[in-house]
């Protein structure tokens, strides 16, 4: 397979992942909108990749960070609805997760 192949598949497993996501949860929840960014992210850099020059490989450099700020906030989240979910005793019938919808 060469780039270009492996950059149009990749793009496309992508593309799935963004609809998939979108498929399955509101716009509303920060964890999916931060996997969006992620995707984002992911698929703007692949589409740079086969580009070797200084610029693309800023712009990649860039995406990088920006998705590396996204996970971390991401992560603090869960972290924050755990601890919040671990501090409220669970009610009859209710399971505590720290992932509800």
């Amino acid at each position: 397979m060469n780039t270009t192949q492996s950059t149009v598949s990749a793009a496309a497993l992508l593309k799935s992942a963004r609809s998939a996501v979108e498929q399955s949860y509101s716009c509303d929840d920060s964890l999916a909108r931060a996997a969006l960014h992620l995707i984002e992210c992911a698929t703007d850099v692949v589409v740079r990749l086969p580009e070797r020059d200084l610029d693309s490989a800023r712009d990649v450099l860039g995406l990088a960070r920006a998705a590396v700020v996204t996970a971390t906030v991401a992560v603090r989240e869960i972290h924050d609805r755990e601890r919040d979910d671990q501090a409220t005793p669970a009610g009859p019938g209710r399971v505590v997760c720290g992932l509800d919808r």
